[in-house]
C-alpha cells in the first residue's frame, strides 16, 4: 500500500550528451552548490550520493537537478520573495551575482505574474547554464515552463480551475474473482474506469501535480491520479490493459525487494501474511508499463512499516528503492506510498533527505490542492467491499 529534492515537472532530455565526467569531483561540486545556494546547507550525504550518481550513470540531466531543488518542498517552504528567488537563481545556476539588465528583466515578469516555473525554465535553458553544467561535464537537459504572463495556455485548467479538488485512488492487487479484501475484482476496476470516463476525468501523473501547483503547468479540466500498490504481476497482466483501454494511465508503487530481474526470479507476496499468494512484477513488466507513460514510485523495499523505524532504517529504504527504480526504469523516483499507511515525523524528514518531493498515505478522501500536506497526501482506497456507487461522492 504508499521530499530530494527530486521533484520535477517532466524535464525534456537532449538527444545529444555532453562527455561526462570520469570522477565524481566535478559533479560532486555542481550538485553541492546547489544544496548550498537553494537550500542554504550542507548536502545529506544520501541525498547528495543519490544526485551524483544519477548523474554519472546518465539517468539524469542538470536541468533534473535545477528543477529538483527549486520545486523541492524545502525550498518552496523557505518563502522566498521575488526579489530573494532571483538572487538565488543566479547563484546556483550561473554562479555569480545578478546582473542588472537580466535581474530587471527577470523581476518586472515575475512581479506581472509569470510564474516561477516559466522562470526557472529560463534559467534552465539559456546557453549560460549550458556552458557551466559542460564544464562539469555533464547534459544541461531542458525544461517546459508553459507561458509568461499575457501568454496564451493551450486548453486544460489549472490547480483552481478543478475547484482545488483531485480523487486519488488505490488499489493493490486487481484478479478476475476477489481473493481477499484487499484485491479488487477486474470487472470492479472496469467500472471505475468507465465512471471516470463518463464523468469527463483525465489521468495525470504526481509530475502534473508538482507542475500544477509550482504554476507551470496547466491540468486537464477533470484530473485523477491511479494509484496501484505493492507490484503484484496482476498489475501488468489484468490492470494495465483494461486502464489502457480508456486512454488512463498508473502510478506504480512498488516494494523494489519482492520485483525479480526475470520470471524465473519471479517472487511472491511474502509481505501478505495470511493472505492468498499472489505473483509479483519483474522488471520488464514494470519497463513496459513505464514505456507506456506509466509512473513508477517506491513503496520501500520490502513492505515495513517505516512509521515504525528509526530515521536512519527509513532513509535506507527510501534510497534503496529509488536507486532501484531509476537504474532499472529510468526517469525519477520522487513520491513514496507509506507501506500499510505508516509515517511518522521521523519517517517524513527521512523521505525529504532520500530526495523525495512528497509522501503518499492511503486513505484520507480527496486531495485539496489548496492545503497539501506534502508528507502524507491523501488517496481514496479501493477494496473489495468497496462499492462503485459509495466512490461517486468523491467525484466533483
Amino acid at each position: 500500500m504508499t521530499l530530494i529534492v527530486f521533484v520535477s515537472v517532466f524535464p525534456i532530455f537532449n538527444t545529444s550528451r555532453a562527455a561526462y565526467a570520469d570522477t565524481t569531483t566535478d559533479v560532486t561540486a555542481f550538485v553541492t552548490r546547489f544544496y548550498q545556494q537553494c537550500l542554504g546547507r550542507e548536502p545529506d550525504a544520501g541525498g547528495l550520493a543519490g544526485w551524483v550518481n544519477a548523474l554519472l550513470n546518465r539517468s539524469i540531466s542538470g536541468a533534473t537537478v535545477a528543477d529538483g531543488f527549486i520545486n523541492s518542498a524545502e525550498f518552496v517552504n523557505r518563502n522566498l520573495s521575488n526579489d530573494a528567488y532571483l538572487k538565488v537563481m543566479y547563484k546556483a545556476f550561473f554562479e555569480r551575482e545578478p546582473d542588472p539588465q537580466g535581474y530587471n528583466d527577470w523581476i518586472t515578469q515575475l512581479n506581472a505574474g509569470t510564474s516561477r516555473q516559466y522562470v526557472l525554465a529560463g534559467f534552465v535553458n539559456s546557453a549560460e547554464f549550458h556552458n557551466v553544467c559542460t564544464r562539469y561535464g555533464i547534459d544541461s537537459g531542458s525544461l517546459n515552463g508553459g507561458e509568461a504572463a499575457g501568454g496564451t495556455n493551450l486548453g486544460g485548467s489549472t490547480v483552481a480551475n478543478t475547484g482545488g479538488n483531485i480523487p486519488i485512488f488505490a488499489f493493490h492487487s486487481v484478479m478476475p474473482e476477489s481473493g481477499y479484501e484487499y484485491e479488487i475484482t477486474t470487472e470492479k476496476l472496469n467500472e471505475l474506469c468507465s465512471l471516470l470516463k463518463q464523468r469527463g476525468y483525465q489521468t495525470i501523473s504526481f509530475q502534473d501535480l508538482f507542475a500544477a501547483v509550482n504554476g507551470g503547468k496547466a491540468l486537464p479540466p477533470k484530473p485523477v491520479i491511479l494509484t496501484t500498490d505493492d507490484g503484484y504481476q496482476s498489475t501488468y497482466q489484468y490492470a494495465f490493459p483494461i486502464v489502457q483501454s480508456y486512454g488512463f494511465k498508473m502510478t506504480l508503487f512498488l516494494c523494489t525487494g519482492y520485483i525479480g530481474s526475470s520470471d524465473g526470479e519471479r517472487r511472491t507476496n511474502e509481505f501478505d501474511a495470511g493472505y492468498p499468494t499472489r505473483a509479483m512484477l519483474i522488471w520488464p513488466e514494470v519497463t513496459a508499463m513505464a514505456a507506456a507513460g506509466y509512473e513508477v514510485q517506491s513503496h520501500g523495499i520490502d513492505h515495513s512499516l517505516l512509521g515504525n523505524m528509526s530515521y536512519d532504517q527509513a532513509l535506507s529504504q527510501l534510497q534503496v528503492s529509488k536507486a532501484a527504480i531509476q537504474s532499472a526504469v529510468g526517469g525519477i523516483c520522487n513520491v513514496a506510498a507509506w507501506p500499510h499507511n505508516s509515517f511518522s515525523a521521523t519517517s517524513v524528514s527521512a523521505l525529504t533527505a532520500a530526495g523525495y518531493g512528497a509522501g503518499v498515505a492511503y486513505s484520507g478522501g480527496v486531495l485539496n490542492t489548496g492545503a497539501i500536506n506534502w508528507g502524507a497526501i491523501p488517496r481514496i482506497p479501493v477494496q473489495a467491499s468497496t462499492s462503485i456507487s459509495s466512490l461517486v461522492s468523491y467525484l466533483p
